[in-house]
């Protein structure tokens, strides 16, 4: 990537910022949005979840403290963990390697931001760090 910020705006740009993240062995993610469908419909459940969870990466997620999300925290593997967090906002945020993603699921313009900025990127993993210490 040349810039080391880049706007990737609608559904497709969004579908294809995730799929960058399938290109890591260890994603840590903060998944707080609800209604996701309204903007990617079945990627996740059809592409994107399947490949995730495949057992090729690990994965640590963070997601809004409901009952049906501990129901689909407890089918997960070993390799994939997860925590609970108060609140939910139409958002998610993506770490690997030396990459974020952070998408909005704004309903009038959603997008997704890829950053390959050293200095955010290593910021963002000690924030996600310091969070999912607290959750325990």
């Amino acid at each position: 990537m040349t810039n080391k910020i880049q706007m990737l705006p609608g559904a497709e740009k969004i579908k294809e910022a995730y799929r960058l993240s399938l290109l890591a062995e260890k994603i840590d993610i903060v998944c707080l949005t609800e209604f996701y469908e309204d903007t990617v419909g079945s990627f996740f459940d059809k592409e994107y979840a399947p490949k995730l969870y495949d057992g090729t990466r690990s994965t640590r997620e963070i997601l809004p403290d409901s009952p049906d999300n501990r129901e689909y925290a407890l089918k997960k593997s070993k390799m994939n963990q997860t925590r609970f967090i108060s609140g939910q906002a139409e958002s998610d945020v993506l770490i690997f390697d030396e990459t974020v993603v952070m998408i909005s699921y704004d309903p009038k313009s959603p997008y997704a931001l890829v950053i390959a900025d050293e200095n955010l990127v290593k910021g963002l993993k000690t924030q996600f760090e310091q969070l999912w210490e607290r959750l325990k």
